[in-house]
């Protein structure tokens, strides 16, 4: 039992015995318990009225002296105030805090109701997109009216983020990203990268131009190489050797400036390929016909693809995608080897695999195996004349059909290389 209610107890125990004893020495025992009740009553009143002006007054300052019960209640509805105080000021050192931290931030943050309403924005985001204070309350929609990020912005799983012109100054390159929070609002990030896309697009047009300039030199070397091997019967035995290795050599230059060229032109196309139909079975036939031709008896190539499927895209980008599967598959395995070509649907998608029961991947390498240039075997791969781009042109042609690349790997039981494309929409 709390201390306070004990004390009104013996308060109120001592208050009755002093009123009996007074009535009886006055012979009116229930009149003296009467006036003495009442006085008791007024003077709780009195406690009560002091509280209630002191929670009037915002609970301000000391709470009024009073003892008992109404003592314990003062003493911690005090304490509950000064709790709330500090909690409060935490709350606003807190909201400061990260009111600085935003206001710092180069990348503009907004949030959004579930309505898609502006609520609030830090300075990047009004620097970024031109916002006023007018625009609270407003629909994000009437200050960035893009149909791709209306679209972005309205889609109901927030899709992944968008790349924009800046609505403020059309040189400049945003990007979108939006995440839910709490009860179906939306934090909005706005990040400028138009620094990050301009040296993209040097490095496109650097290698872009450096391969179109290697093709004039390579072109020369060749023809020189040619006309040497055609008269070869007169020189020396080495030289032979060394026109046989200087010709292949070339041959692999050109395969790489080829290769530099597709697949700048791949990255720099931003536009989506053709969505003509491609008839797929006749097209791995062929991929399965030119890899038979290089790899001669030396591999097994099948086809495993029965049904009659069609893809939208551009032809000559999935040919090169799949071929360059298959020549991977001969160029890094030992002869001997199986090598499958097989396609197959689902409900949503067409899955385009090539697999062969060769060395196999460490997966440590299986998460780079896509970047330019990356060998998982320096040595190995580079006395095939492959160019290490070949999984990059695949990777980027998936993109560009809106696909992606699997692949699975065990080390001395082969891969699996699964192109995954979306299935065409049958229009009534």
């Amino acid at each position: 039992m709390h201390r306070g209610l004990q004390a009104e107890i013996k308060r109120i125990a001592l208050i009755t015995l002093l009123l009996l004893v007074a009535g009886f020495m006055l012979n009116n025992v229930l009149l003296t318990l009467l006036v003495g009740g009442g006085i008791y009553m007024l003077w709780t009143f009195s406690h009560i009225a002091r509280l209630y002006d002191w929670l009037d007054q915002g609970a301000n300052g000391l709470p009024p002296d009073a003892s008992g019960v109404w003592g314990d209640m003062t003493d911690h509805l005090y304490r509950m105030q000064q709790r709330n105080d500090r909690a409060k000021q935490s709350r606003r050192q807190l909201s400061e805090r990260v009111r600085n931290i935003t206001s710092a931030l180069a990348d503009g943050i907004m949030t959004l109701s579930p309505d898609r309403v502006l609520e609030w924005w830090n300075p990047a985001a009004e620097s970024l997109l031109g916002l006023e204070k007018t625009d609270r309350g407003q629909s994000i929609i009437n200050v960035v009216r893009d149909p791709r990020f209306v679209a972005f912005i309205q889609h109901r799983n927030l899709p992944l983020p968008v790349e924009l012109s800046s609505p403020e100054d059309p040189s400049k390159t945003l990007m979108f990203t939006a995440a839910e929070f709490g009860d179906g609002n939306i934090i909005l990030v706005v990040q400028d990268i138009t620094r990050l896309r301009n040296l993209e697009q040097m490095r496109q047009d650097f290698v872009a131009n450096i391969s179109h300039e290697l093709r004039t030199p390579l072109t020369v070397l060749s023809g020189y190489i040619e006309t040497l091997q055609d008269n070869s019967d007169g020189l020396p035995t080495g030289w032979q050797k060394a026109l046989m290795q200087m010709d292949q050599q070339t041959d692999r230059l050109n395969a790489l400036a080829n290769d530099l060229v597709m697949l700048s032109q791949l990255e720099s196309n931003r536009k989506p390929p053709p969505r003509t139909q491609v008839q797929l079975t006749p097209l791995l036939e062929q991929v399965v016909k030119d890899g038979c031709m290089v790899a001669s008896e030396k591999y097994h190539i099948f086809s495993d693809c029965h049904e009659n499927l069609e893809l939208r895209g551009e032809y000559k980008e999935l040919y090169s995608a799949f071929s360059n599967l298959v020549f991977n598959a001969i160029k890094h395995n030992p002869t001997g080897v199986e090598i499958r070509v097989a396609c197959r649907s689902t409900d949503s998608e067409i899955i385009v695999e090539v697999c062969d029961n060769g060395y196999g991947i460490d997966p440590k390498h299986i998460p780079r195996l896509t970047e330019r240039f990356y060998r998982v075997d320096h040595s190995r791969a580079s006395s095939t004349g492959g160019t290490g781009l070949g999984l990059a042109i695949v990777k980027h042609v998936m993109m560009r059909h809106g696909g992606t690349l699997e692949i699975q790997s065990t080390l001395g039981k082969g891969s699996c290389f699964r192109c995954h494309l979306p299935k065409p929409i049958a229009i009534a």
